[in-house]
């Protein structure tokens, strides 16, 4: 009870302590005695009523003040505040797909040889389509359109709620979801593991779609950019609107991806050029002009060291010669003889294969 008694006065600290020790015994008496009392039998908390809030005002006075009984006030005191509208194509559950998480895979197989991938981009109206066909068959490519791969899935999945909004964002001249687009992409790739080589028309659109198809599939071998003025690119454009009536040549979406293109072209092809990747092309001209420079260009980049890489390597005289020619299999070497006799100044000096080495050799038949 000692314990107690001392336990009260430590927490209290009463001004009268003796009268409050009077009062703890009093307590005793009328709990039974001391063997009722434990150690915190002078220190439980007492009930208190509260003040009252708002400095005496009360709780209902205050929600009247806070909110009027008006039945024009848009929110009674107990209705639930509207929610906030919120939309994502990628995180939404609603439109969430498994089998477009991006997933950490090998898109080519590690033990085969890596197909040979070209990037051909442009302007809208460039002819990416015309040349990135004319390159597939020469060289004996797969053809991917990323324009069409998207256009076909919207019109295959046209009651998914994702792809419609897809639909509706082409249509206005904006570019398709990013993570999308490389999707698509790879689950084509996966579908042409065989290929020799790639062409992939339309992709990348800007830099952040170019870093993340490195990051996802690989570094393309070559890109091929097709410069061409905003002047013609308006012509082709309202041209293939009247041709095809494809849902985004509209004049609204035309005007947004020509807006999109100038400003992510200078950054893509900067960001390429570093890399020593593109090569870029005069566009305003005849297609096959421009075809004749690009092939030059992937025999160049792509086939240097290897034959020609189209058409046969057996030479088809019919190609050169009138019919009734006769090909010559033999040849007479006499006149050979006295034109090499021009060169016996240079046997004479010991220089000569020195230089011969170190010479650039070009063969020019006909």
């Amino acid at each position: 009870m000692l314990q107690s008694l001392l336990n009260g006065l430590m927490c209290y600290k009463p001004d009268d302590p003796i009268e409050y020790l009077e009062s703890c015994l009093q307590k005793v008496k009328e709990l039974g005695g001391p063997e009722k009392v434990k150690w915190d039998t002078f220190v439980s908390p007492e009930k208190k009523t509260l003040p009252p809030l708002n400095g005496g005002q009360s709780r209902r006075s205050f929600f009247r003040n806070v909110m009027p009984d008006n039945s024009n006030f848009p929110y009674r005191r107990y209705d639930r505040l509207p929610p906030i509208q919120q939309f994502s194509i990628e995180s939404d559950t609603d439109l969430s797909e498994t089998a477009e998480l991006i997933e950490e895979y090998d898109v080519f197989d590690p033990a085969r040889p890596r197909p040979k991938i070209i990037l051909v981009i442009g302007g809208p109206g460039s002819g990416k389509g015309t040349q990135s066909l004319k390159i597939a068959e020469r060289y004996g490519f797969n053809y991917i359109s990323v324009g069409e791969l998207l256009r076909k899935k919207i019109h295959s999945t046209s009651s998914n709620r994702k792809w419609s909004l897809i639909a509706k964002i082409i249509t206005t001249g904006e570019l398709a979801p990013q993570e999308t687009t490389i999707t698509e992409i790879k689950q084509r790739l996966m579908q042409i593991p065989d290929e020799e080589g790639i062409v992939i028309d339309g992709f990348p659109r800007d830099v952040a779609q170019a870093i993340s198809f490195e990051d996802q599939i690989c570094t393309p071998d070559l890109v091929v950019f097709l410069a061409c003025s905003s002047q013609r690119l308006k012509e082709r454009l309202l041209k293939r609107a009247e041709q095809q009536g494809r849902p985004d040549d509209n004049l609204k979406a035309t005007q947004r991806r020509l807006m999109n293109f100038k400003q992510n072209a200078v950054p893509l092809v900067k960001y390429f050029q570093e890399k020593g990747l593109i090569i870029t092309f005069d566009a305003d001209r005849d297609e096959e002009e421009v075809f004749f420079d690009i092939s030059s260009a992937v025999d160049n980049k792509l086939f240097a060291n290897k034959e020609a890489a189209a058409g046969s390597n057996e030479l088809d005289c019919s190609l050169i010669m009138d019919s009734g020619d006769t090909v010559y299999t033999e040849f007479d070497f006499e006149d050979q003889e006295e034109d090499q006799s021009s060169f016996s100044g240079y046997e004479s000096t010991g220089d000569f294969s020195e230089d011969l080495r170190k010479s650039n050799i070009i063969f020019v038949v006909g």
